[in-house]
């Protein structure tokens, strides 16, 4: 800020000096001294401008120090997530894969937030370790780095014509010629950092975009199962409700619940139930269709939005969830998980509320614990 301050105060004195020798000379007009105006009214003007861009500057720079240390705050939330094909990699075997090209592969540093499938997809098998070097670290700049084509060109009209004046014999001599060479020199380098603080403004900007765009990815996504959390899957609701209002569609909602997942957890650890809901997790968002949104309610809780479905299309879904839950089959530590899913669900209705559509909902999955647990059961809103 000091640096930026004495910036300012030399082109003020710069302008002084320009507009104290343009008032001594007003007296004896001649074409350079017309020009000399011209050019400082334009120096002024960017001066401005370089100001203003200097203010957004310093304000990128502050909007990235605030998300980069939300961003650090989240990192225990933090999923592994392809730069390519943007899949959220949960499997168990992730890691593995990790480390099999960390120790086949050493000198590539792997460490640039590529998944193992894009990374063997568009490099092969690494067998030229220099060359897909060289071309990972290619990708990586063409994705962080800001193209030059917005920058501010070097020369502009008014410098170009300030030069042709300069070197014509209309500019005089002495002091004039002097004056117009100095504000000529002071607009060019003007220009010039201006242009690389236009380039670094953009840059910040790609990156606050970037930043953000990874912030409201953790703010919807479960960081154990993948799914979408409570918070992404309560304005889907709403988002739903309205529009069912508008357009007097229907929707249905179901939450599942894993049967005597408590058995699990006191039995094989929290790890094995973990494994256990990051499994189940897949299975569901296998079964439901490309529209509807499976998300992750809390605990051993899912909740299944199902925009456009009635009570019978609804119920039929389900049945389908609670089959492929029956098939889950997971190997922990020598031993093979199973588990076993309730549900409850019901439809929007006309002038209800979203709590009113879970309540009916939660009381169907009540329902369905007292029949006996792995079933699914209706209510309506």
């Amino acid at each position: 800020m000091a640096r930026r301050g004495m910036e300012s105060a030399t082109a003020d004195a710069v302008t002084r000096h320009a507009e104290r020798m343009l008032g001594a000379l007003a007296s004896q007009p001649t074409v350079a001294l017309s020009e000399y105006t011209a050019l400082l009214k334009k120096y002024q003007r960017l001066l401005g401008r370089f100001n203003k861009v200097m203010a957004i500057s310093d304000a990128y720079d502050a909007d990235q120090k605030k998300v980069t240390e939300q961003l650090e705050q989240l990192r225990s939330l933090a999923l592994p997530i392809c730069m390519f094909c943007k899949k959220i990699r949960v499997d168990d075997t992730y890691w593995e894969q990790i480390e099999g090209y960390f120790a086949k592969h050493i000198d590539i540093a792997f460490t640039h937030g590529i998944c193992p499938s894009c990374m063997k997809e568009r490099y092969g098998d690494l067998t030229d370790v220099p060359t897909a070097k060289s071309q990972i670290a290619s990708d990586i700049r063409a994705r962080t780095e800001r193209k030059e084509s917005g920058k501010v060109p070097e020369e502009d009209e008014a410098v170009q014509t300030a030069e042709k004046l300069l070197a014509s014999p209309d500019a005089g001599i002495g002091v004039l010629r002097a004056g117009l060479r100095r504000v000529v020199d002071r607009y060019r380098r003007l220009l010039r950092r201006m242009g690389k603080i236009l380039l670094i403004s953009d840059g910040y900007q790609a990156r606050l975009m970037e930043l953000n765009g990874t912030l409201n990815l953790l703010a919807h996504t479960d960081g154990l199962t993948g799914l979408s959390n409570r918070h992404d899957a309560v304005e889907k609701l709403e988002a739903e409700r309205s529009r069912a209002e508008r357009h007097g569609g229907a929707f249905s909602v179901a939450i599942a619940d894993v049967d005597d997942f408590k058995a699990v957890n006191d039995t094989h650890g929290h790890e094995a139930g973990d494994m256990l809901l990051r499994e189940l997790g897949r299975v569901l968002r296998a079964v439901i269709r490309r529209e509807d949104t499976c998300a992750r309610w809390g605990g051993e809780e899912f909740i299944v939005l199902l925009p456009e479905t009635d009570v019978e299309s609804t119920d039929a879904l389900m049945k389908k969830l609670l089959v492929a839950a029956r098939g889950l089959a997971v190997s922990y530590r020598g031993t093979t998980l199973h588990c076993t899913i309730s549900a409850g669900h019901a439809t929007f209705a006309a002038g209800k509320s979203i709590d009113d559509l879970l309540r009916s909902a939660d009381a169907a999955l009540y329902r369905a614990k007292q029949q006996g647990k792995d079933r699914v059961v209706s209510g309506t809103a």
